[in-house]
């Protein structure tokens, strides 16, 4: 016996998940959520229909057809093969994805092992709250434990990094990533490192703005050049006042680059040059020592030993100049 219920269309529902709402949908250009929609309901009726007929209907292109199919295939949304189009079921698999097969273990590194689960359960509850109002997407639980698999974030930077990019209005997955890789590079691991961290990274934005206006750069610098300026800071230990007599050897150079800058700091740091008037003190010593040095190498006419002749030395000279006379007045 067969059953079914007669509903006509313009009152029956297409589903569209909640996971693709909240989760993939932000990120789609507009015309590959049109696409994806009218792909579902194409597929609830099991209808058929070309990409042509999909211009058709949506108002678009069929190039433009098939460069949405292809963002929903990277985006596993669908599965495509030149005659079948099969949409994936985002359910089932967030489910595949949140799964962990069980493994035996022994009873301290369970134990260990529970008492982290808690720990960052805590953390992700308390992302979901802060920041997407209690409805983070499912795809977030396992993208937040893969980075503290693979960045070795404390709970605390963990949060801290959702706050980094949620002030920036850059919560998204990619620049969280990002940020977090620029983090893990730095060494960074647990809340004090992250102040310290923080505190290094307010300097070199702070000196950036005194550097760039003192040079007329009207731009923000380079992330090569606040390489620069954490050197500068971290491992010299200058400040701007320091940095200031570096930034006077630029005068009169038509482009003076941080190249330059970094030249004249490490050169002071090899010298064993900490303060700034260690630095003025040795620089006014080279000035001496290049006033002195012209006077002692150019040479003048009253500047050489003068050789003194007794009357022995003119007798010889006269007997020299006669016989050279007899010599010529000589017989042909």
């Amino acid at each position: 016996m067969h059953f079914e219920a007669v509903k006509d269309i313009l009152f029956s529902d297409t589903l569209v998940p909640d996971i693709f709402i909240s989760d993939i949908m932000p990120n789609l250009p507009a015309d590959a959520v049109k696409v994806y929609l009218y792909c579902l309901f194409l597929s609830k009726y099991g209808k058929e229909a070309r990409p042509e007929d999909l211009a058709a209907k949506l108002g678009m292109s069929v190039d433009a057809v098939y460069a949405t199919f292809t963002i929903l295939e990277k985006e596993e949304l669908i599965l495509r093969t030149p005659q079948v189009i099969t949409l994936i079921d985002l359910k089932d698999r967030e489910v595949s994805r949140l799964y962990r097969k069980k493994t035996s273990s022994d009873a301290d590194e369970a134990v260990s092992r529970t008492a982290m689960n808690i720990r960052r359960n805590q953390c992700v509850d308390s992302i979901n709250k802060m920041f997407f109002q209690g409805i983070m997407a499912p795809s977030w639980y396992t993208t937040i434990d893969h980075w503290f698999e693979t960045f070795r974030f404390d709970e605390d930077v963990m949060v801290s990094l959702f706050k980094y990019c949620y002030d920036r209005n850059a919560l998204n997955a990619r620049y969280i990533e990002k940020v977090g890789a620029t983090w893990a590079a730095r060494g960074i691991t647990n809340h004090w490192e992250l102040e310290k961290y923080m505190e290094l990274c307010e300097k070199v934005n702070e000196l950036g703005k005194q550097i760039a206006m003192k040079l007329r750069l009207n731009r923000k610098l380079t992330s090569y050049e606040e390489r620069y300026l954490e050197t500068w800071i971290n491992e010299y230990g200058y400040g701007m006042d320091i940095i200031d007599l570096a930034l006077e050897k630029t005068t009169g150079k038509t482009n003076p680059n941080f190249k330059y800058i970094h030249g004249v700091l490490t050169g002071w740091h090899k010298d064993g040059l900490r303060t700034r008037e260690q630095i003025l003190a040795a620089s006014q010593a080279a000035a001496s020592r290049d006033r002195k040095r012209p006077a002692d190498t150019v040479a003048r006419r009253d500047n050489f030993m003068q050789r003194s002749y007794d009357d022995t030395f003119f007798d010889m000279l006269d007997k020299a100049s006669v016989k050279g006379k007899d010599r010529d007045n000589g017989p042909d």
